[in-house]
């Protein structure tokens, strides 16, 4: 994992880690919003300022977070071949990796195998494929704790739990004891907007935390495997990186 980055490392919730052109841009667009409500800043109209934005973060890492459920040996996978994209191979990989270890019988194996959220579904479901999901700010770990509540408490994502945890209660609770949550931190580049998306913007995250508004956030699809070097921290309950989050699931 990575450990020190030839690259500049950003992080929306350190001002201090702002490169000097970029931290001008987003504190003179946080003096012209004249908000009196900080929590507004999500609702500024700044995406002509996004592609600017971008190109001042170029040559930068922008760290991220990743919030999921691992088994041991996948905490060691990710430790050695980063976060790989959503696809129905690693899907399955998954699947049958947990059952040659016992962990589901031959019919559920088959059952999750034949209907997740990457076969054949609606086509809400198949934009969860070929992207790594991230926030960018640690406000998901305090103040929006019940939006990654799920990750942390049904192993294999939302590709694999989506559909079993409440409509089929065995699997369910199956589910819930498998592995232990997990926070990935990752670097990830988003000077190129053709290989990630951002919902609100990324503008938007930053000047609001220039406003002072702690809530401020944004998701991140990134549509680019993260390699090893750029995996930061993989930390679970019991480590000071994680259990600096007391609201956080523990088991």
């Amino acid at each position: 994992m990575s450990s020190s980055p030839a690259q500049p490392v950003v992080d929306v919730d350190d001002p201090t880690t702002w490169p000097a052109p970029f931290a001008d841009v987003v504190r003179r667009l946080a003096d012209d919003a004249h908000l009196d409500d900080v929590t507004l800043s999500v609702d500024l109209d700044l995406y002509d300022e996004e592609d600017q934005a971008r190109r001042l973060l170029s040559g930068c890492l922008v760290r991220a977070r990743h919030c999921t459920r691992l088994l041991d040996y996948e905490d060691d996978a990710v430790r050695a071949q980063g976060l790989r994209l959503l696809t129905v191979d690693l899907v399955n990989e998954r699947l049958d990796q947990a059952y040659e270890r016992g962990l589901f019988t031959a019919e559920e194996h088959t059952l999750i195998r034949e209907k997740n959220c990457l076969t054949p579904q609606p086509s809400r479901w198949g934009r969860r494929a070929d992207q790594v999901c991230f926030t960018l700010s640690e406000a998901a770990m305090v103040h929006n704790v019940d939006s990654g509540e799920r990750l942390l408490t049904f192993w294999g994502g939302e590709a694999i739990y989506w559909l079993y945890c409440e409509t089929h209660p065995e699997i369910g609770r199956k589910l819930r004891t498998m592995g232990r949550p997990t926070i990935v931190t990752a670097l990830l580049d988003l000077s190129d907007p053709g290989k990630h998306r951002i919902y609100k913007s990324l503008i938007n995250t930053f000047v609001g935390k220039a406003l002072g508004n702690e809530e401020a956030d944004a998701d991140v699809l990134y549509f680019e495997p993260v390699p090893p070097e750029r995996i930061e921290s993989v930390v679970h309950p019991g480590d000071p990186k994680y259990d600096r989050f007391p609201a956080l699931r523990r088991t």
